[in-house]
């Protein structure tokens, strides 16, 4: 029975007839190689006809490249299984980099299990070819799967088992890569140094990884480093660079970046926008959209999200909700779930709560924990506990691991002196294995990133550190400053309190950075979760009385601090 005629197959099948008719396809069975890939998307079983008809193992290649790449990967592999049934098909070394792409493919988006998976059946395959080592793009690609499937440690052996002679710049690339992928941004930085060469590709994992990190003095290292090379800068390296200056902090670094990129399209304006929101310039946010509207740049859904957020900083109430609702008409963008969450922190920051929860309850989708998570934000700052305490309940109904829901209603539980309640969530987490995640800092000397964990004595400096930390303590007191320890929720005595968050990872990374720096100099610090009450007045005070502009980057959004003030304006 002929295998079905679809569209897609009637130019192929015409051209199949001339073929035929002409001998072409006798005298070189490889002449079905673009027939079979261009008939394999839309009709695989007329592509196996063909394949096995005029066998050949480029045909096969060149059908399992198209369909590696194609919307439907898996029939790349179910391909390559009927190529081993045949003799005269045998598979080579350019066989295997599309297969491993579409097995790469093929992973599930969250927990990937290699071994599951069919990429390790392709790896075993390939093996006994004696086809691993010899070639360095098929390394290479089975490196990338490895690394997709989030298994470091045998992407790490796949490296190393290639000859030394065979460790060119693309496979020192895609183990880069693999790190990066995983989020092991410290080894990023420390395997780029040990690198040959380097190319764009390499940049744009090194910038990525100061970008997460916060290590301005490498990512510029990288950037001259790139620039001595009097290679053009590309747009997306340029976004990378102006992305990673304005995660770092340093907008004035990433205006120069912005300036000098020739080409800009709307991913480029709306990352200049988005970090000039962040880092508490908002107004020069939107002077920029609309700066990017004159020059016939159209807006897209992220550059939106940039413009209510630069609203909701400047505290622009009624411009921010002029923005969602002209979005439709004015820019053709459809509002999403984020905008809204957007203007509920907008109605949050200035205090409008109920108004904040009335939209919750009218958005034309189903509230999510991001909605719900910036009313309970606005609700611990403006301190509306009956308000936050509903919030955080929603917050579980929809996540009940969410952790932050369940320290908020502890934090409003110790501020009440409840400590049998505060029990009950430290009980409720502990069963359902809900964990607090660590709260650890980053700062960066001299090229050298250093992280710390609260109460963290592994620095060789440690003496050093908290000798500083005993002099900060003594100056704020000097200064009228009484330490914040509402955020402490142990039924523990004040003085050992005020010893808990006089320890905290960014209080050890600022007196590092003081010990470490002169007057005038920036320090700049990386916080992986909300930085609290005490350290946030700690920081302003300091930045005062040592001279120094402190930078921290916490969950949320930059604060900087100079001359014993915030950039935040207090509100995060």
């Amino acid at each position: 029975m002929p295998p079905p005629t679809t569209a897609g197959t009637l130019p192929n099948r015409a051209l199949h007839a001339r073929l035929l008719r002409s001998g072409a396809l006798d005298a070189d069975p490889s002449a079905a190689a673009p027939l079979a890939a261009s008939a394999a998307n839309s009709s695989l079983p007329y592509a196996l006809s063909l394949l096995r008809a005029h066998p050949s193992t480029f045909s096969y290649n060149t059908a399992i490249r198209s369909l590696a790449h194609g919307p439907r990967p898996h029939l790349a592999v179910a391909l390559y299984r009927s190529m081993l049934l045949g003799p005269l098909s045998n598979p080579n070394n350019y066989t295997y980099p599309p297969l491993l792409a579409a097995c790469a493919r093929l992973l599930p988006a969250s927990s990937p299990t290699p071994a599951a998976a069919p990429g390790t059946a392709v790896h075993a395959s390939l093996f006994r070819r004696g086809l691993d080592s010899r070639d360095r793009f098929i390394g290479a690609s089975l490196l990338s799967f490895y690394a997709a499937a989030g298994d470091l440690p045998a992407a790490r052996q796949v490296f190393d088992a290639s000859p030394p002679g065979q460790r060119d710049l693309p496979l020192w690339n895609s183990l880069l890569h693999a790190h990066l992928s995983q989020g092991f941004y410290a080894h990023v930085l420390r395997l780029s140094r040990q690198m040959p060469a380097a190319d764009e590709v390499t940049l744009l994992a090194l910038v990525s990884a100061c970008s997460h990190l916060g290590a301005l003095d490498t990512g510029r290292w990288a950037h001259a480093s790139y620039a001595r090379t009097r290679r053009s800068t590309t747009r997306n390296l340029g976004t990378a660079l102006l992305n990673m200056y304005m995660r770092c902090g340093d907008v004035e670094s990433a205006w120069s970046v912005f300036r000098e990129t020739l080409d800009k399209d709307v991913r480029t304006w709306s990352v200049m926008i988005a970090g000039l929101a962040t880092n508490g310039l908002p107004r020069d946010a939107l002077a920029l959209f609309a700066e990017m509207k004159n020059t016939g740049v159209d807006p897209d859904s992220i550059t939106m999200t940039a413009v209510l957020s630069a609203c909701a900083h400047a505290g622009m109430v009624d411009e921010g909700k002029k923005f969602l609702d002209c979005m439709p008409v004015e820019y053709r963008v459809q509002p999403t779930i984020e905008h809204y969450g957007c203007v509920v922190d907008l109605l949050g920051r200035a205090g409008q709560l109920d108004e904040a929860l009335a939209l919750i309850k009218t958005v034309p989708f189903k509230a999510d924990v991001v909605l719900w998570g910036a009313l309970l934000v606005a609700c611990r700052v403006h301190k509306n506990v009956d308000m936050g305490e509903m919030a955080a309940m929603e917050i579980l109904k929809l996540d009940p691991q969410h952790a932050g829901a369940c320290v908020f209603l502890s934090n409003v539980y110790a501020d009440a002196g409840k400590w049998d309640l505060v029990q009950g969530v430290r009980s409720s987490m502990k069963e359902h294995k809900i964990y607090k995640p660590p709260g650890s800092s980053i700062v960066e000397l001299n090229g050298v990133v250093y992280e710390f964990l609260s109460g963290d004595r592994s620095h060789p400096q440690s003496d050093r550190i908290y000798a500083m930390l005993d002099e900060i303590c003594k100056t704020l007191s000097l200064k009228g400053h009484k330490p914040s320890t509402k955020e402490v929720t142990f039924d523990v005595d004040e003085e050992d309190k005020e010893v808990c968050i006089s320890q905290h990872s960014e209080k050890l990374a600022l007196a590092l950075g003081l010990i470490s720096t002169t007057r005038g100099d920036v320090i700049r610090i990386v916080k992986n979760l909300r930085i609290c009450e005490d350290c946030h007045s700690v920081m302003k005070i300091v930045s005062e009385v040592y001279d120094r502009v402190i930078v921290v980057r916490d969950r949320n959004r930059f604060h900087h601090f100079k001359n014993g003030s915030c950039s935040c304006l207090d509100y995060w």
